[in-house]
């Protein structure tokens, strides 16, 4: 197993032997675009505040949602803001701005000891305002490796990144993207993992649910579960990784064109594909794996149960787990394992960091069926051994990927920037200079990301394809005159 990160950050930077108590409790915001999702931040929050006592506030994009309700259930306080996310490119042009600043002033305003921001599409926003603000301590949580490996996204990230104090990386591949992209190792965090709560993934407390019973299938049918969202089918756009654009990011198409060769060893196999759309595109994607599961055929083999409240139980119950996606930080692979179910995901992103191959569950290669069926084979052919995989990988999951582990991490990590941060830096003075000096790279930013990257770039692509749908139907015209001629 690997040692353990956030220990060799410490080792390098050095550990404060003592913390002034002056620094408790420290006024920390979260930023995170969504209304409903992002679980993982409200739970970190919640633990930062109760078991290390700091006073938490959200960010959020809406007044309404699932991840609004756990907010004021936990009486969690949040404030609404807009993270400028147009119809179109011109109009995002002015609306980011003037998000830019309403933010900054509510920073500025509340005077947060530290603003941590999640997931791209918070960043761009609050990247910026936390900066102009004066926040003494600004972090960018990783949420993954996509963003950093798509063209747009990844020139964004080298050209601000210095705005933050630090950036953490919520998997080993992400911290290897930023230091290829020249980031200096002191801006680089130590790995800290977006765990679960895991109380509620405890196979001595989590009855399997009766899957087989549920869907009429004999006591000893084979199944198969994967849980995830159906994502919508990615873009071929500049803000889309090349390897995966106009795909499905979870690689349920690959799962099911996997299922032909499971079925060759097990012919009773069950699939079970978990989750909902997400979004009505997501809906259209969903339909999508549905009409290729009718023209393979597979109907019987398939089954699409929607969400699950009670997925850890439909794991619990599942002989093997797939997570196949195609770009990932660690998908569903700390839910399975703490689970105890053996798992089979692909090598890329952070799976990797949870999934060892041969000692906590099988890798395999993205984007190759035949090799999905393979890891799902071995595990199906050795219950024994599959069995222990997945005891180890539950072990493991405990010792670093747990959500307990994670507000550990952040809170250690919290206290050593506090004891050299500027505590006060909330002037109006600081904040015009900043405003000043950033204009600039803002205008830059602007011009490419919208006229470049956007706008000019779609607009271009758009009058070159009208122009050879002319050229063609200019030949063909030809053509045709040609052969009447004749």
């Amino acid at each position: 197993m690997q040692s353990n990160p956030y220990d060799t950050f410490i080792s390098k930077h050095g550990r404060p032997t003592t913390v002034d108590p002056s620094l408790r409790p420290l006024k920390i915001c979260h930023v995170a675009a969504t209304a409903d999702g992002a679980t993982w931040m409200f739970e970190q929050l919640r633990e930062l505040r109760d078991r290390y006592g700091h006073d938490v506030t959200a960010v959020v994009s809406d007044s309404q949602g699932a991840l609004i309700d756990k907010l004021k259930a936990a009486n969690i306080r949040y404030h609404v803001t807009n993270f400028a996310a147009g119809p179109g490119p011109l109009l995002e042009a002015f609306l980011i701005p003037v998000a830019i600043l309403r933010l900054a002033l509510f920073f500025r305003r509340e005077r947060f000891d530290l603003v941590q921001h999640h997931i791209f599409i918070s960043m761009r926003i609050a990247r910026p305002a936390a900066w102009l603000a004066g926040v003494p301590i600004r972090l960018s949580m990783l949420s993954g490796p996509f963003h950093l490996e798509a063209p747009t996204s990844r020139w964004i990230e080298r050209l601000t990144y210095w705005m933050d104090t630090m950036l953490i990386p919520s998997c080993e591949k992400s911290g290897e993207l930023c230091r290829e992209m020249g980031i200096p190792e002191s801006r680089i965090g130590p790995s800290i993992y977006y765990g679960p709560d895991h109380h509620r993934f405890d196979p001595q407390t989590v009855l399997p649910v009766d899957i087989r019973g549920e869907f009429g299938w004999p006591p000893d049918t084979p199944v198969v579960c994967m849980v995830a969202f159906f994502y919508p089918r990615l873009s071929a756009g500049s803000w889309v990784p090349p390897e995966v654009r106009n795909r499905g990011i979870k690689g349920h198409g690959d799962l099911v064109k996997a299922v032909p060769r499971v079925q060759t060893e097990f012919p009773n196999v069950k699939f079970l594909l978990v989750g909902s759309g997400w979004g009505s595109y997501g809906d259209k994607y969903l339909e999508e794996v549905k009409q290729l599961v009718r023209e393979l055929g597979l109907e019987s083999a398939v089954v699409f149960p929607g969400y699950r409240a009670d997925a850890n139980g439909v794991l619990r119950a599942s002989d093997v787990a797939v997570q196949a996606s195609l770009s990932e930080n660690l998908g569903g692979t700390i839910e399975s394992l703490l689970m105890e179910c053996p798992t089979v995901a692909t090598r890329v992103g952070g799976l990797v960091d949870t999934v060892k191959d041969g000692e906590t569950g099988v890798l395999v290669n993205p984007s190759d069926p035949q090799d999905l069926a393979r890891g799902i084979v071995r595990l199906l052919r050795d219950r024994d051994a599959a069995a222990a995989l997945a005891k180890r990988g539950r072990h493991y999951m405990l010792q670093r990927f747990t959500l307990e582990r994670t507000a550990a991490d952040l809170n250690s990590l919290y206290s050593q920037l506090a004891t050299r941060s500027q505590r006060t830096r909330y002037s109006l003075l600081f904040s015009l200079g900043r405003l000043m000096i950033g204009a600039p790279l803002f205008a830059y930013m602007a011009f490419r990301l919208f006229f470049v990257d956007g706008y000019i770039y779609y607009k271009l692509r758009s009058i070159a394809y009208r122009f050879l749908l002319r050229i063609r139907a200019s030949g063909s015209s030809v053509k045709r005159r040609t052969h009447r001629s004749r």
